[in-house]
């Protein structure tokens, strides 16, 4: 019995030194991962609708109701591209923008589409949500709307952007400082067929 108490306090004692004596390897430092997700490419939409609609040679006409008063003019390609760069200019897809957005997606039966919306909660954010709505087959974008709101000055501006593909697009701009008010609604429409 004297041999076996000796033994299997050896057999303890190893097991509690191994045990005791066993160190997880700290945990190395995590590092943030690359945001990988992508919201959906508007600037690549817009480029390439800019180009179908130059590729067309069609007359492009402006139609703008401002404060009620109706004035209408065509447009030059120089004209047309100045007037749609306000939707390249709507981008939120870079990291340091991107994060003040979350999207979500919405499938409309009624439409066949669905709705990609990216929203904000953020003040400071000038654009506040954009929704496009795709095709449910196809998955081509079937309308754009971009809403922002912004100050220039003591002027708050609330302006809606909406693109319809390969047809038309609309600026509106509501203004409001103090006492002040005013409505400018931008129509351009390019092409009334359907390609």
């Amino acid at each position: 019995m004297k041999k076996s108490v000796p033994a299997l306090l050896v057999f303890l004692i190893a097991v509690l030194s191994v045990a005791c004596g066993h160190h997880a390897a700290p945990a190395s430092p995590q590092t943030a991962s690359a945001d990988t997700t992508g919201f959906f490419a508007l600037p690549v939409f817009f480029k390439d609708q800019l180009a179908y609609a130059q590729s067309l040679h069609t007359p492009i006409y402006r139609v703008t109701i401002k404060d009620g008063k109706k004035d209408s003019a065509s447009l030059n390609q120089e004209a047309f591209k100045q007037l749609a760069g306000i939707f390249l200019s709507k981008d939120i897809s870079a990291p340091n923008i991107k994060v003040l957005y979350r999207e979500s997606v919405f499938r409309d039966l009624g439409t066949k589409s669905y709705t990609l919306s990216y929203t904000t909660a953020h003040d400071n954010a000038i654009i506040r949500e954009i929704n496009i709505l795709l095709d449910e087959e196809s998955n081509n974008v079937k309308r754009v709307f971009i809403r922002s709101q912004y100050n220039k000055g003591d002027t708050s501006i609330t302006e809606q952007c909406n693109w319809k593909a390969y047809k038309s697009f609309q600026v509106n701009r509501y203004l409001h400082a103090g006492h002040y008010s005013s409505t400018e609604l931008n129509y351009v429409n390019w092409n009334n067929d359907t390609p």
